[in-house]
């Protein structure tokens, strides 16, 4: 990149060096000279036809109001004169750089536990689900546009652009969602085995020992092409911790029952 964009202002950031990869854009590592924070520009090649510039700073409003603890708020955005556009969000990684799902698991080895897939999922699907209640979709999602904080809270970024830019726009929303959910269980696969959600598709209990049956029946339901989970909270309910509690809460429930009968027998007795 030559000097003269890495000398460049964008209102009050400053550019300071270029991150890993371009998803959706070229990220860029900014600095805020007035309040002395770090953030992620980026930049958009856009021509200076002025249909297109329209197009981009619809898309971009649109999504601005959207606000979810998983999802990368849009902090300002800007076209620059002569053709392209710029997006300033939060920065979530550390002097390392930024840190993507696909990074993480490729630290630790290959795949995450049960546990953290199941964190990893829950909070992915909490933020899919109030982004559609809210009318947006996103479309398949990728784990190289999944960030991963310093306390390994994870952040989806620039949620819904790409449809709204014109890449799917052709496509009924509920068609887009349904591709949306199946991805995020295809991703949990591969974050559990390592392994890409592929037919012929191996079953994550054969693969891992000890793992809970009801993560193969998810998958195989989520990843079911003629029929599969139709919205995110359908999803969210069926992973197997939130319906192993659920059962827990059914089972449970009964005994309660019998036991407060036995004590007010026991009471009237006495």
């Amino acid at each position: 990149m030559s000097s003269r964009v890495e000398r460049l202002h964008i209102g009050p950031y400053q550019l300071v060096r270029q991150l890993e990869g371009s998803v959706p854009a070229e990220r860029w590592l900014a600095f805020n000279q007035s309040d002395q924070t770090t953030h992620v520009a980026y930049r958009f090649k856009l021509s200076q036809d002025k249909s297109e510039q329209r197009r981009f700073i619809a898309a971009v409003e649109a999504m601005s109001p959207l606000s979810h603890p998983h999802l990368l708020p849009i902090e300002q955005f800007s076209l620059v004169v002569g053709g392209g556009a710029w997006i300033v969000t939060p920065y979530t990684g550390s002097h390392d750089g930024l840190v993507t799902l696909s990074a993480l698991v490729r630290d630790k080895g290959g795949r995450l536990e049960p546990q953290e897939t199941e964190r990893a999922l829950i909070q992915l699907l909490e933020a899919m689900e109030h982004a559609h209640s809210e009318g947006h979709v996103h479309g398949a999602l990728r784990a190289e546009e999944i960030l991963v904080d310093r306390r390994g809270s994870l952040s989806v970024e620039l949620y819904g652009l790409r449809r709204r830019l014109g890449a799917m726009g052709g496509t009924a929303a509920s068609e887009v969602i349904r591709d949306e959910v199946r991805s995020l269980v295809g991703l949990g696969y591969w974050l559990l085995t390592g392994l890409p959600a592929e037919d012929p598709r191996i079953e994550a209990g054969r693969l891992i020992p000890r793992l809970d049956r009801r993560w193969d029946d998810w998958f195989n339901e989520g990843l079911d092409p003629l029929g599969g989970f139709a919205t995110a909270g359908e999803t969210l309910a069926g992973l197997p911790g939130i319906r192993r509690g659920v059962e827990g809460r059914e089972r449970v429930g009964p005994v309660r029952t019998v036991l407060g009968r036995m004590r007010r027998a026991l009471t009237s007795n006495t």
